[in-house]
């Protein structure tokens, strides 16, 4: 049985009359990419501070490493994490390039890693981090996160203020961080990024977990994206179709799009059978657009 890197158990965090996390249960693999989803106010936030042992729970217990997070052994777990949000608070008077030097004289040996990263980031570093942009804040946050290359990186919103160019980089660093074996936990409410490098996403809701799923397998049963136009008025999607949209063209002509993830051979069966059949696309869903459905059939939910 593989060690959990991270662990919560019936963890519940409350302000006031509110659960901002409410009896979470999860736990991190060593080198799994998990990508932590929801929208904003979902819990989050709140359940990386919880992690990191920035506030306490008022129920649950939380384990990094195989060690309980509490305030007296948090900082022995925190050299071994790195951590970067979208709204980190960094030395302000401090320059971009005062801002390195100030990292490296705590990793001494992590020159040549300083370099990589901040070729790949170009960050701005004659400004004081005060006068700099959201994200040129943000990339010195990323550079502090990864120059100790540590076992464990907890990123929230990570891409926050970032152009897409360097949101690109960013997500190139998170494939390489991958294959050298980093576990990594990443918070976002965007779902291309998440489909794009996590191999397992968890879905939060009003401060619960709603699911918990293998990118892998999450793609195999999402089926295929089917549709149709036909010149037959009376056409009727396949039953066993979900996601049913169905419209007219601009000639009059039915429009039917669904999601099919029955048997293949039923939906040959039915195409055959259809009347007038015009023209039909049967495309493969991506891990963003399963990800998506997923997402909003989760949200819908009371």
């Amino acid at each position: 049985m593989k060690s959990h890197i991270v662990e919560l158990v019936g963890v519940t965090k409350s302000f006031g009359r509110v659960n901002a996390v409410d009896n979470v249960t999860l736990a991190v693999k060593k080198g799994e990419v998990v990508g932590f989803v929801g929208v904003n106010g979902a819990g989050k936030t709140t359940t990386i501070s919880l992690m990191l042992g920035f506030i306490s729970p008022n129920m649950g217990t939380i384990s990094l490493f195989g060690t309980p997070m509490t305030p007296q052994n948090s900082a022995k777990s925190h050299k071994k994490i790195g951590f970067a949000s979208g709204d980190m608070e960094l030395p302000s008077q401090l320059t971009g390039e005062q801002y390195l030097k100030f990292l490296m004289a705590q990793y001494p040996t992590a020159s040549s890693r300083l370099d990589e990263l901040t070729e790949r980031f170009h960050p701005q570093l004659n400004k004081k981090i005060t006068n700099l942009s959201r994200g040129n804040k943000q990339k010195l946050a990323l550079i502090a996160a990864f120059l100790p290359e540590p076992e464990l990186v907890i990123l929230d919103e990570p891409t926050s203020g970032l152009d897409p160019i360097m949101q690109k980089s960013f997500l190139s660093l998170i494939h390489e961080e991958q294959t050298k074996g980093t576990t990594i936990f990443m918070s976002s409410h965007y779902l291309g990024e998440v489909a794009d490098v996590c191999t397992r996403i968890i879905l939060m809701n009003e401060g619960r977990l709603v699911e918990d799923v293998d990118a892998s397998t999450l793609l195999s049963e999402s089926g295929k994206q089917v549709r149709i136009v036909s010149g037959y008025a009376g056409t009727r999607p396949p039953k066993g179709a979900s996601s049913v949209v169905k419209s007219e063209d601009a000639e009059g002509h039915v429009v039917i799009e669904f999601t099919w993830k029955s048997e293949p051979s039923a939906l040959q069966h039915w195409l055959a059978g259809v009347k007038q059949l015009i023209d039909i696309e049967v495309t493969e869903y991506n891990l963003e657009g399963a990800f998506r459905e997923l997402y909003e059939s989760k949200e819908t939910k009371p």
